[in-house]
């Protein structure tokens, strides 16, 4: 997850450090609604676009489980 075009980096840091205990805590279906309100927040609050999908894949794929 170093390039920074990557959705992963969109998020600021303790967003990343909350998506990423997600990950390792709670269940897929948890880990989906948390990226849909995030997401939904940055576009409303910050016009930040924020891919759900792509952001969901970039996580899963670094996931070492």
């Amino acid at each position: 997850m170093e390039n920074e075009n990557l959705e992963f980096f969109k998020l600021d840091h303790i967003d990343r450090k909350v998506l990423l205990w997600l990950v390792d805590h709670v269940p897929e279906k948890s880990i989906t609604a948390w990226i849909d309100y995030t997401a939904s927040e940055y576009q409303y609050k910050k016009a930040i676009r924020i891919d759900k999908e792509k952001l969901f894949k970039e996580v899963q794929e670094n996931d070492p489980k």
